[in-house]
C-alpha cells in the first residue's frame, strides 16, 4: 500500500490518498476531508497498469475535487506532491470560474507538501484521447488517426473510457455492453483501450455541468507516467462557445500539469461537420452511443433530446437514418424535444446554421425552425434577473430544501441500488 494521507492538520480542506495494486489492477482512493466536520469523501479510482502503483504527483486528485474547495472556500492543504505547472494552472482556473461564477465560487490558496518538476518528455510523445463513444470523442479520435496528415497529429496510443460517467457503477452489464459495442470503431483505428471505475460522479460533490471536464481530466492523470498528452473532444465550436460550461477551448488547458498536458481538440468543427465526417467511416457510426436518458445505457434510446438531435446533426450531412439508431428520424419529434439550457439552444442554431450553408431541405428541417422560434432566451437566470413572482422562487427554494433533506436521508440509510438511483436523481434536481 501507498500512502500519502497522515498529518492532515491545519485549517480549511485536506487532501490525502491511498493507493493499492494487486494484479496490475491499481486502487487509488483520494481522501477528501474538512476540519471540523465528520464527513469524510473517498473518491475512488479502479484502472489497469502493469508497473503497479507509481509514483503519481496529485494534479489529478486536486483538479478532481477543485470545484467542490473552491465552493467552500477554504484553503486546500494536499497532502502529497504537485507539479509545478498544474500549481500555477490551477491558480489560473480559478480566477476564469471566479469570474464567471462569482456567486458560486472563490478562489483558495492550495498549499501542497511539495512542489516538483517533471518537463522531460515522454519517448514518442504519445497521447490517450478521452472516448465516451459519442460524436465529439470519437470524431477527435479519427481526426488524429486517419484525417489529418500524419505530421499534424497526436501520436494517440489508446483510447480511455470511464465507467461511472456517462453509465452509472451499478449498471456493470451496459458498461460490458457498451465496450462490446464501440469494438468495429475501435478496431478500425487500431487503439487499445483503457478503463478507469470511478465515484468521482456518483458522489455529487459538485456541479457536473461546471466540473466534468476537470473530472475526466483527473481520469486522464492517471496515466501520466505513460503519455504525454490527453485529448478531450471538444462540445461546442469557437464561434458558438457556451460560456460558463465544464469544458471549452478556453479553460481545459489548464488541466494540464509537469508532463501531462491537456488538449482540447475539434473546437473549429461544429457537431455537424463531425457528423459528416463520421459518417465516412461506417465502423465509427455504428459505435457511436450519444443518449444519456435512455433506460438501457449502452445503446441509443433515439428519441430523447440529444438522440433527435443527433439525429438531426445526421441529416443536415445527408444521412437520413445512421446505424447507430433504429430507423430514420420522426420529424413530428422535433417539435417536442426539451431545451432546458442555452447550450441545447446553441446546438440547434448550429444546425440550422449549417443547413443554410448547405442548401438543406426538408420537413425536419421545418420543424426545427418552428421549434427555435420558441425556446425562450432566459436560461440560467439568476434571482435577481429573475421575472418570477417572489412567491414561486420562495416555493421554488422550499422544494429545494426539501430535496437536500430527503438526500440526506437517503444517504444515512444502508441503501439498496434502486434507492441510490432515487438519490442520486435527487441530487440532480433543481
Amino acid at each position: 500500500m501507498k500512502r500519502a494521507s497522515a498529518g492532515m492538520a491545519g485549517k480549511g480542506l485536506h487532501i490525502g490518498f491511498e493507493e493499492t495494486a494487486s494484479g496490475g489492477l491499481v486502487r487509488r482512493t483520494v481522501l477528501l476531508s474538512e476540519d471540523g466536520a465528520r464527513r469524510r469523501d473517498r473518491v475512488v479510482y479502479e484502472f489497469e497498469d502493469p508497473a503497479g502503483t507509481a509514483d503519481r504527483p496529485m494534479d489529478g486528485a486536486v483538479m478532481a475535487v477543485l470545484f467542490h474547495a473552491m465552493q467552500r472556500g477554504l484553503p486546500v492543504h494536499v497532502h502529497g506532491s504537485l507539479t509545478r505547472t498544474a500549481l500555477h494552472n490551477i491558480d489560473t482556473l480559478q480566477g476564469v470560474w471566479r469570474r464567471w461564477r462569482p456567486d458560486r465560487y472563490r478562489t483558495v490558496e492550495i498549499i501542497p507538501e511539495s512542489v516538483v518538476d517533471r518537463n522531460a518528455p515522454k519517448p514518442g510523445r504519445r497521447a490517450i484521447a478521452a472516448y465516451s463513444s459519442g460524436l465529439d470523442s470519437t470524431f477527435t479520435i479519427l481526426r488524429h488517426r486517419l484525417l489529418l496528415p500524419p505530421e499534424r497529429r497526436h501520436h494517440v496510443g489508446a483510447l480511455l473510457m470511464v465507467h461511472g460517467f456517462d453509465v452509472e457503477l451499478d449498471r456493470p452489464e451496459d458498461f460490458e455492453r457498451l465496450v462490446e459495442r464501440t469494438r468495429p470503431f475501435r478496431e478500425l483505428v487500431g487503439l487499445d483501450l483503457r478503463v478507469v471505475r470511478t465515484n468521482s460522479k456518483e458522489l455529487h460533490l459538485q456541479n457536473w455541468q461546471d466540473s466534468h471536464a476537470a473530472e475526466l481530466a483527473a481520469c486522464l492523470h492517471l496515466y501520466a507516467a505513460e503519455f504525454e498528452f490527453g485529448l478531450i473532444g471538444s462540445t461546442k465550436p469557437y464561434d458558438a462557445l457556451v460560456i460558463p460550461y465544464g469544458t471549452t477551448p478556453i479553460a481545459d488547458h489548464l488541466l494540464s500539469g509537469d508532463g501531462f498536458s491537456i488538449v482540447h481538440d475539434g473546437a473549429a468543427y461544429s457537431r455537424t461537420e463531425k457528423a459528416a465526417a463520421v459518417a465516412a467511416h461506417p465502423e465509427a457510426v455504428r459505435s457511436l452511443r450519444v443518449c444519456w436518458e435512455g433506460a438501457e445505457q449502452f445503446r441509443n434510446c433515439g428519441v430523447c433530446e440529444k438522440c433527435v438531435r443527433t439525429r438531426m446533426n445526421f441529416a443536415a450531412a445527408g444521412v437520413a437514418a445512421p446505424d447507430c439508431f433504429d430507423g430514420p428520424l420522426d420529424p413530428a419529434r422535433i417539435a417536442g424535444i426539451p431545451v432546458r439550457n442555452e447550450p441545447q439552444a446553441a446546438e440547434l442554431r448550429s444546425i440550422l446554421d449549417y443547413a443554410r450553408q448547405h442548401a438543406v431541405e426538408g420537413e425536419w428541417l421545418e420543424r426545427l425552425k418552428e421549434r427555435v422560434r420558441t425556446i425562450q432566451p432566459d436560461f440560467g437566470q439568476s434571482e435577481l434577473g429573475s421575472s418570477e413572482p417572489r412567491p414561486v422562487r420562495a416555493m421554488k427554494g422550499a422544494s429545494a430544501s426539501l430535496r437536500q433533506a430527503a438526500v440526506a436521508l437517503l444517504d444515512a440509510m444502508e441503501l439498496k441500488q434502486p434507492l441510490k438511483r432515487v438519490r442520486n436523481r435527487l441530487r440532480t434536481r433543481g
